[in-house]
């Protein structure tokens, strides 16, 4: 009978963490990323928004609070990385028309190929978090380490695009 009381009790009780919202840390977080001009800079701002959230929520340091910190950083990284696309491709197809009259159109392939390397990079990501996930067993650490890692990938992934394309 006790033990269903607890039981009862703890289901009722909302969890020590908060559920943060990519909202909650996007003006900081855009305000560091519009002010890096290289590479290096915007490396900077790796993890801005997944340390401010776990300092500043209630249960940030739990497991399930760092969790949701790092995919609010994931999906952070990820909102930049789908705005910067549109002119990575833009870049890409001026410097194939710019070299078309050139060569008979035989190295104008620069959008097509940008376009198999994102895809095949999200597979990548998608299954190296998996294997981080994967790799801590039953333990509560997956939680957080497939998390991280979908934050990490993908923030530096803007930097190298930005890097092939911008020449940060």
């Amino acid at each position: 009978m006790i033990r269903t009381f607890v039981f009862l009790f703890l289901l009722a009780t909302p969890a020590a963490a908060q559920f943060a919202e990519p909202d909650m840390f996007r003006a900081r977080f855009d305000a560091c990323v519009s002010g890096a001009d290289t590479a290096s800079g915007l490396a900077s701002c790796k993890n801005l928004a997944a340390n401010l959230c776990q300092a500043e929520i209630e249960g940030g340091q739990t497991t399930l609070g760092i969790t949701s910190c790092n995919q609010v950083e994931a999906a952070l990284w990820d909102d930049l990385l789908n705005a910067d696309w549109p002119k990575h491709r833009k870049l890409a197809k001026a410097g194939d028309d710019a070299e078309r009259p050139y060569f008979d159109g035989r190295f104008t392939n620069r959008a097509e190929t940008l376009l198999t390397a994102q895809r095949a990079w999200i597979a990548f990501r998608d299954a190296e978090c998996a294997l981080a996930y994967a790799s801590w067993g039953s333990g509560s650490m997956r939680n957080i380490a497939a998390s991280a890692c979908m934050a990490d990938m993908t923030a530096d992934r803007v930097i190298a695009l930005r890097q092939l394309t911008e020449g940060y």
